[in-house]
């Protein structure tokens, strides 16, 4: 896969999320999906799940006045039986500007007939430590 087509799919992800489009979202994504956060793990076992994570996620974006989502690819793994790492920075853009952060995270993918799936996700640094007690519970209750 091209670095425009993993950039373009990411896009694509942000913005359904942000538009709360979590049916077509899910179409992105291998279940089980393990998310890791810093020490804490969340398996998602079924989209319905994973559109509760979403949710949660877009609330807080949106709460903080995050308009967009930019995708920056930093790195991405050579192909092995057609999976893959992809490195992102995600940077928020928001209204008022001091509210613009960025997050840091791994995708696990692999390329398929119909397109790019991510099988698994390791946030590095996520832009909103006010989730971390969310998140926690959210892998609690799984």
């Amino acid at each position: 896969m091209l670095y425009s087509q993993i950039t373009a799919h990411l896009q694509t992800k942000g913005e359904l999320l942000l538009s709360g489009q979590f049916d077509r979202l899910m179409d992105s994504y291998v279940f089980p999906l393990p998310i890791f956060l810093h020490t804490s793990r969340l398996v998602v076992s079924a989209p319905d799940q994973a559109c509760t994570v979403f949710e949660h996620l877009r609330e807080a974006l949106v709460g903080r006045g995050v308009v967009a989502l930019r995708p920056k690819v930093s790195a991405i793994d050579l192909p092995r039986a057609g999976r893959f790492r992809v490195w992102v920075n995600w940077q928020e853009i928001a209204f008022p500007v001091e509210a613009t952060r960025v997050s840091q995270a791994v995708y696990y993918c692999r390329d398929t007939g119909i397109g790019l799936q991510t099988e698994m996700v390791s946030y590095t640094r996520l832009s909103m430590p006010e989730l971390d007690r969310q998140f926690a519970a959210l892998a609690l209750s799984a």
